[in-house]
């Protein structure tokens, strides 16, 4: 069979291009192109043009694919499992540093066009969080609209929604009344593919529902003393939008720390360029923006010109970008080290 789409080919609608078609090499005329729908550590489910396959992934494999990855299987006859054999190069990726202490990324979501960053207009919204997350985007190579959600829960949309505005492009929505349903749809065309994050209990699995027009994810309520969800989606899974695209629903995030790549850091002082601007005034160059002498940022916010707030964003997240860098190059030292002594042995 082949690997180009045609205008009758099921892969079309979940994002298959003529460009991942040219990555497959004659020597592999015998696998099958898929996409990741859903992971389960070992093993994968896949959307393939037979149908939804479930597959183990070969031991070769550098990486395990993420939701909203390409691969290349070997098909199997019937409604047998697909062996996955190659991970296909991703056109985008929406990447944080893993929880806990290790220094590895760890990729949400693959191959996505937009994320879509929902925050919960009944006692969830956190203009700190949004800054988190717009960061993390800034080198996937997606675009990032923000989203509004409950809006019916709130009593001064407006408020929230200027200040979401002035960091991304914004909708408000609510599954409950439909308001900006329509919106949201329209992000969602057929062929594209889009990814719901953020926190549990903002209603993000509530508004897959909504667009699929049935129950499909997992839903739970929200603890009434802190308005925090249960969390009801446990991995990450794919949905096709009747009349639209691809949906990734994600589960929620207690927290994210941006993975500090090549880009990030420019990204961070594009995002709070006027800090980032009058940090340049500093004396010293590993100035710590606190109690250093000289330090042109306090000065800024004693002249009231620069915000409490955005200075302490900044502050932190680069520090947090720092800590990453070091300790990556402390294990990657040790690695070596580890491989030096296996060769003496």
């Amino acid at each position: 069979m082949s690997t180009s789409p045609t205008t009758s080919d099921p892969l079309l609608g979940l994002g298959w291009t003529a460009d991942l078609a040219r990555e497959i090499s004659p020597d592999e005329s015998h696998l099958q192109p898929a996409r990741v729908a859903a992971s389960h550590g070992i093993a994968v489910t896949l959307w393939t043009r037979e149908g939804v396959r479930n597959g183990p992934l070969a031991q070769a494999l550098t990486e395990p694919p993420a939701v909203g990855d390409w691969v290349l299987a070997v098909p199997s006859a019937a409604s047998g499992p697909w062996a996955v054999q190659r991970l296909l190069p991703r056109r985008t990726q929406f990447v944080r540093h893993a929880s806990g202490q290790e220094t590895r990324p760890q990729v949400i979501a693959a191959n996505v066009d937009r994320v879509l960053v929902a925050t919960g207009l009944d006692g969830d919204f956190s203009h700190r969080r949004l800054e988190r997350y717009l960061l993390a985007l800034a080198t996937s190579g997606a675009g990032a609209t923000l989203l509004l959600t409950k809006s019916d829960q709130c009593a001064d949309v407006a408020t929230y929604r200027a200040q979401a505005e002035a960091l991304a492009p914004t909708v408000v929505v609510s599954a409950r009344t439909g308001e900006g349903m329509d919106a949201l749809r329209a992000l969602i065309p057929p062929g594209a593919t889009v990814a719901l994050v953020g926190s549990s209990g903002v209603g993000k699995s509530t508004l897959v529902n909504a667009l699929m027009g049935a129950e499909q994810a997992s839903t739970g309520a929200v603890r009434a003393f802190d308005n925090k969800g249960r969390h009801t989606t446990t991995h990450r899974e794919m949905f096709v939008v009747p009349g639209g695209g691809v949906v990734v629903d994600t589960p929620g995030m207690r927290g994210l720390e941006p993975w500090a790549d090549d880009g990030t850091l420019a990204a961070l002082d594009g995002m709070f360029r006027e800090v980032s601007a009058a940090a340049v005034g500093c004396r010293f160059t590993d100035c710590n923006h606190d109690d250093s002498p000289d330090c042109a940022l306090q000065g800024g916010l004693a002249a009231g010109v620069l915000s409490v707030e955005r200075v302490r964003s900044w502050v932190t997240l680069r520090a947090e970008l720092a800590e990453q860098a070091v300790l990556r190059e402390e294990r990657a030292e040790k690695l070596a080290l580890k491989a030096k002594k296996g060769r003496r042995g």
